[in-house]
């Protein structure tokens, strides 16, 4: 006899089988209609699935269509316990939309632009499509996913050009922070800090620093640029030379740099902003606890999340989509650069 609980998701083709003391190979026939099985046997199987309260519909539609009717989620596992709030929110965004529409999630764990899981998924059929979370220059899931003619959309930038994405508009963000700086505050040397540039969110936002500090003119400050950061021992090696060049304003390429940041200059006494300024180009709870608080730029990674599995989902149900979709941003003024 069965321990599956009426309404439990848990349900199993051996579950049905072993209820009705019959083999898996018959339940699944019957469901999907194909192969030699009698109508009496067919009925004594849905008969059962509806008894048991387990969504007969979709487990038939997964044998007869041929789908899995989830939706797997790339993460990168790489500086994970730090990069977390973005990945968890937008998680949710994806996994609220997907239940939504009724589909479940998988999540697939990458190292860095690995692909080792995301091919093992894929090559065990357990989805039907596929976002990408944080796409990379090197464009090796999205190589991966076409050859295999595996659906997907990124969150961010793809170098695929015929890729469907939903970004937020980091590079015109990064524009307006970056000149409200210079216009607003003066600063007499300028510091911008940013991670990993294979990450084409860090870009985007490189792009819009640059293109700030070109319309400002001949009267730009001094500045000082580290890209490619990475890790703690390089960080403050970095922000001493900053303060050796006596930076008035630093511009952290993330939250996670700029806590960094601003821990640094509190352990030797600077005080923010009376000695120097902080600001950075993506917010998050961290930098809420902060005081004073930081003047960040505010992306909605719920929203980016549910944004893109409707994206997914409408191409897989043979709907047109727009190939690139942008959300927009809030610019958050706050003390730390007053």
């Amino acid at each position: 006899m069965s321990n599956i609980i009426p309404g439990s998701r848990n349900v199993q083709l051996d579950d049905i089988a072993r209820k009705l003391g019959i083999s898996k190979t018959t339940v699944s026939r019957a469901i999907s209609g194909k192969g030699r099985v009698s109508e009496k046997t067919r009925e004594k199987v849905l008969d059962c699935i509806r008894v048991m309260n387990y969504s007969p519909n979709m487990i038939a539609k997964s044998f007869s269509e041929k789908k899995t009717y989830n939706i797997g989620v790339v993460i990168p596992m790489d500086n994970m316990e730090t990069e977390a709030p973005f990945f968890q929110t937008c998680l949710m965004g994806i996994t609220k939309c997907c239940a939504l529409r009724n589909y479940d999630t998988l999540v697939i764990s990458a190292e860095r632009d690995g692909i080792t899981q995301l091919k093992r998924v894929l090559e065990s059929r357990k989805t039907d499509g596929i976002i990408i979370t944080r796409p990379l220059q090197s464009g090796n899931m999205e190589q991966l996913l076409t050859d295999m003619n595996v659906p997907y959309v990124t969150v961010g930038q793809s170098t695929d050009p015929d890729a469907v994405t939903i970004d937020s508009a980091h590079q015109e963000g990064c524009f307006e922070l970056t000149s409200y700086l210079l216009m607003n505050n003066k600063p007499n040397k300028l510091g911008l800090i940013i991670g990993s540039m294979e990450q084409t969110v860090n870009r985007s936002r490189y792009e819009g620093f640059v293109k700030a500090v070109g319309a400002a003119g001949p009267n730009v400050p001094n500045k000082t640029v580290f890209l490619g950061v990475n890790g703690e021992l390089q960080l403050r090696r970095v922000i001493d030379d900053l303060l050796r060049n006596e930076c008035s304003c630093i511009i952290c390429g993330d939250d996670i740099i700029c806590m960094y940041v601003v821990n640094m200059l509190a352990s030797i006494g600077k005080q923010i902003p009376r000695d120097i300024r902080v600001a950075s180009l993506y917010n998050s709870m961290y930098l809420d606890m902060y005081s004073p608080p930081i003047t960040a730029l505010n992306f909605r990674a719920g929203d980016l999340g549910a944004a893109a599995a409707n994206l997914l989902l409408n191409i897989l149900e043979g709907k047109e989509t727009p190939q690139e979709t942008v959300l927009g941003f809030e610019m958050l003024i706050r003390k730390s650069t007053m």
